[in-house]
């Protein structure tokens, strides 16, 4: 298999590869625990290693537990009848069912946040140190105060006040209900990566 990987002198498309390694890699289930999952990111490390994305955006591991009964069926048919085409369908389709997945949600974070920009924007209580802790949010859409303080370089009582005029517009909303150690989250942000 690891020759197979690196050989270069193939014209497979680069699809196929992938579809092919994945299903002898679940054949061939080489640990005790664990095999779905690096089978899985075996996936996604293939296709950056080739070049098929730029970045990690599109993940097939979705797809494949959606469809769990299918993607077994479609790995033991080539076990068992030597169905490597059905395989390779099913691989594709999935392919192209996740990317499309991974544009609506692209675009539907990019919305959101330019959503939340505006309202900011619009706020009249907004200024520089909440529009610079906004544009950080993508990067760490989880923090605390101290980390806002931190990663904006300013005095605590500034970065509070930062974070007091985003939570007032709801963009970021306090995670514990403590009134010490507060944790808080971009969560729509969040709640639309985790789809």
């Amino acid at each position: 298999m690891d020759r197979f990987i690196h050989n270069t002198a193939t014209d497979m498309p680069p699809m196929v590869k992938v579809a092919l390694i994945h299903a002898q890699f679940e054949t061939i289930h080489p640990f005790l625990d664990g095999n779905g999952r690096i089978g899985r990111l075996l996936i996604a490390a293939l296709f950056e290693h080739w070049g098929l994305l730029s970045e990690p955006l599109m993940y097939l591991s979705g797809y494949l537990k959606q469809h769990q009964a299918e993607y077994y069926r479609r790995l033991s048919a080539i076990r068992t009848e030597g169905d490597w085409e059905s395989w390779v369908t099913f691989f594709l389709e999935g392919v192209a069912t996740a990317a499309s997945d991974a544009e609506k949600n692209i675009i539907e974070v990019a919305s959101l946040v330019a959503t939340d920009r505006r309202r900011l924007l619009q706020s009249a209580k907004a200024g520089p140190a909440s529009y610079r802790l906004f544009e950080m949010l993508p990067m760490m859409p989880r923090f605390t105060i101290e980390r806002a303080r931190q990663q904006l370089d300013t005095s605590f009582p500034t970065a509070t006040a930062a974070v007091k005029v985003l939570q007032e517009l709801s963009i970021v909303a306090e995670l514990t209900g403590q009134k010490k150690n507060r944790s808080y989250s971009y969560q729509a942000y969040v709640e639309r990566l985790c789809r």
